[in-house]
């Protein structure tokens, strides 16, 4: 049994083939699942089923887990951390036997999990999503400092939709030095530096930006100001160089340097984006809004890439 996190009254745990009988009777109880669009189990063989094959702790190191009250050993729920490959995300859930709601135990597990995922995990940032209507779970986000993003479909169902980012990162602009850190390493691997060194690296209206996890430059990206080859704008950026060290994949970096670039593009004045991605990069692109334009064409000595590009909002 592995212990993820502990309070003064509460721990958190691994789910136990044991805990399907808290599995099937929780989630028979309509107020329990009244804002969740689950169903419940149709019995507790199901319930047990479901835990045989929860593989997230092997799949991604996280997950959720049981939540028990130290004082009697009393198994009140679960709270935990789901990772959404698809949408490049983690988001904190949790849910409690009714019994034990309104004794702030809810906040006291979430508390655990975002500490583990902030610092066991290195996350930038803990999303969450809570339906509209569900004002006592929107009460636990806040208490955990979640600020309010926006009010969206999610599956179906009208879901406020929140966030928390990690202390421990910060985004800045960096120098055309700094960005070599990152770039070459992880994409020049190998190869002498000179050939991490772009040619507009240090044009004036060339930027670089990086992200930190305290001291340590996790990734980077720069953009430098050239036409679109294909359209009208001639005050288009191209984005290039954009690399995650190996420690910090996964964890939501890249997607706040490509935001973080977006940001600055439209500072300038602009609202055209475009690159040459890597073909093992363009599922990354797509989730971000970034179209395909053209046929899979080849970089000589780097490899096959897609021209991608965005018209971003201002």
């Amino acid at each position: 049994m592995k212990m993820i996190g502990e309070t003064p009254r509460l721990y958190l745990r691994e789910f136990l083939l044991d805990d399907s009988v808290h599995f099937y009777e929780m989630n028979n109880d309509e107020e329990v699942l009244k804002y969740t669009g689950d169903q419940p189990f149709g019995s507790r063989a199901e319930a047990l089923d479901f835990l045989k094959n929860y593989k997230e702790y092997l799949r991604h190191g996280l997950g959720r887990w049981a939540v028990i009250r130290k004082s009697d050993q009393a198994f009140l729920g679960w709270c935990g951390l789901k990772f959404h490959p698809d949408k490049g995300i983690t988001e904190i859930g949790f849910r409690l036997y009714r019994k034990y709601w309104g004794n702030g135990y809810a906040t006291e597990a979430a508390e655990i999990a975002v500490e583990f995922g902030f610092r066991a995990h290195r996350l930038m940032t803990i999303h969450a999503h809570v339906h509209v209507q569900n004002t006592a779970s929107e009460k636990v986000l806040k208490k955990l400092g979640m600020h309010l993003e926006a009010v969206i479909d999610y599956e179906g169902m009208p879901a406020k939709f929140y966030k928390l980012d990690n202390p421990d990162y910060r985004i800045s602009k960096i120098t055309a030095t700094e960005v070599l850190e990152v770039r070459h390493p992880v994409l020049r691997e190998g190869r002498p530096r000179k050939d991490a060194i772009f040619d507009g690296d240090t044009d004036p209206e060339t930027f670089h930006v990086g992200v930190y996890y305290r001291q340590i430059l996790a990734g980077v990206v720069t953009l430098m100001k050239r036409p679109d080859p294909e359209g009208d704008e001639p005050n288009a950026y191209q984005l290039r160089g954009m690399g995650v060290n190996g420690g910090f994949r996964r964890l939501g970096v890249g997607m706040a340097l490509v935001k973080a670039a977006e940001t600055e593009v439209l500072k300038s004045g602009s609202c055209r984006i475009w690159m040459n991605a890597r073909e093992k990069a363009v599922s990354f692109y797509l989730k971000l809004g970034y179209e395909i334009h053209g046929e899979l064409f080849e970089i000589p000595g780097v490899g096959p890439h897609y021209r991608m590009k965005k018209t971003l909002n201002f």
